[in-house]
């Protein structure tokens, strides 16, 4: 794998011995693609530990390696990121956005639009004035509508969410899988952009994440939502 540089995102990491590691990357151009770092711990080599945290925004020449790993050419970080890996939220923040974005990206879900899109909202909250209190709202939402699950709201309360189905129904409906009415309405209140306060914004982030597990098959639990529920 031979190509020019371009922009990546990190989005995940696993070491390998004392110094090595396998950086997951989301490379505009092609999508999600793995490189083999030899040392990690130091600057040598170009690659310096800070370009291993979440979400860290790179420019990246890609190299062909040995057997299904590949290798960084070149690597610089482009933008640095000030607020996204100081601020304890908005480093909460980003432990989340990472993980559901690493269960949702797949080579056939990617698209430099998508990307595009993801790195507009990174540079959005790395301002300073930029509030973060609806942000984990806005990311899986985001997600959605790039994955094609997309969610419409009713047109008034009283309706309930099924997650399986991606569908609402009025009050009243029987069925097991729907949400509760309570959840269902803070969901159907965040897709308004109605103000939310942070219960609220739990439940409706809740209903989102029930919604994303039922099409995605082997989710898992999400380690970061309750750290993150503390913004």
């Amino acid at each position: 794998m031979e190509l020019q540089a371009q922009p990546a995102l990190v989005l995940g990491r696993t070491r390998q011995g004392d110094r090595a590691l396998v950086l997951r990357l989301w490379l505009r151009e092609t999508g999600p693609w793995s490189a083999y770092i030899p040392n990690a711990r130091s600057s040598s080599g170009g690659f310096w530990p800070a370009m291993a945290q979440p979400l860290t925004a790179l420019e990246v020449v890609p190299a062909r390696g040995r057997g299904s790993l590949g290798r960084l050419k070149e690597a610089r970080l482009n933008p640095v990121w000030r607020r996204l890996h100081d601020e304890p939220h908005a480093q909460m923040l980003i432990m989340y956005a990472a993980e559901v974005l690493g269960r949702v990206l797949h080579e056939g879900s990617s698209s430099p639009a998508f990307f595009d899109d993801v790195l507009a909202q990174l540079t959005e909250w790395d301002q300073p004035q930029t509030p973060l209190s609806r942000a984990a709202l806005d990311w899986t939402l985001l997600l959605c509508r790039h994955l094609g699950f997309e969610l419409e709201a009713p047109e008034y309360r009283g309706w309930l969410f099924f997650p399986a189905e991606g569908a609402w129904a009025p009050l009243g409906s029987h069925a097991s899988r729907a949400l509760t009415p309570e959840v269902s309405e803070s969901l159907a209140a965040a897709l308004h952009g109605e103000p939310l306060g942070r219960e609220r914004r739990n439940e409706a982030l809740d209903a989102l994440l029930a919604y994303l597990e039922a099409q995605h098959s082997g989710w898992g639990q999400l380690k970061s939502v309750e750290v993150l529920r503390s913004l």
